[in-house]
């Protein structure tokens, strides 16, 4: 339950947002991709570090932080494109599909 926490939240925030926001103001939908697909790596990093590892607290938010910063953008940035997507599930959902295919072609190299 604790993986789709996150997740929920980003729907959430994403519902109370603007959603009709101006296209300008959106992160490319590559670089969105890009940083919700490691969005999800960083959530799979802290129910391990929860988890196995037995860490009390996770620096989550600093994942995040270094996230945005190594992307050159920001929380609020991605909060309005996800507010954007979120506004047009088909598209959002072929986002998704995209990063469950990455996810598994990752998982097959370390198997390799």
């Amino acid at each position: 339950m604790r993986m789709w926490m996150p997740l929920l939240l980003l729907l959430l925030v994403g519902c109370g947002s603007n959603a009709t926001a101006p296209e300008e103001d959106l992160l490319d939908r590559e670089l969105f991709k890009e940083i919700l697909l490691e969005a999800q790596l960083i959530e799979a990093r802290v129910d391990r570090e929860l988890v196995v590892d037995h860490v009390l607290e996770s620096p989550v938010d600093h994942y995040y932080e270094e996230l945005f910063k190594a992307h050159g953008t920001n929380r609020e940035a991605f909060e309005r494109t996800f507010a954007y997507y979120n506004a047009r599930p088909e598209e959002l959902k072929a986002i998704y599909v995209e990063i469950v295919d990455e996810l598994l072609r990752r998982k097959d190299q370390v198997r390799q």
